[in-house]
């Protein structure tokens, strides 16, 4: 439900909330990747599987509907 106050809060769509919380993860890979940066809150390996939830949770969404 989240998502979805979220998609109506914004005026997107679900498919645009969920995308962009995964672009948000992967930048943030990337970032790290290309500047040989040390995170310093959220472990690289911390970030990777939050991002495999986001994808979870976004095919489980169409699953369910």
């Amino acid at each position: 439900s989240n998502f979805e106050l979220t998609a109506e809060i914004t005026g997107t769509t679900i498919d645009d909330v969920f995308i962009t919380m995964m672009g948000v993860k992967l930048a943030r890979l990337r970032e790290l990747r290309r500047a040989g940066k040390t995170p310093n809150n959220e472990s690289v390996q911390d970030t990777r599987l939050d991002l495999a939830v986001y994808a979870a949770l976004y095919a489980s969404y169409y699953g369910d509907n």
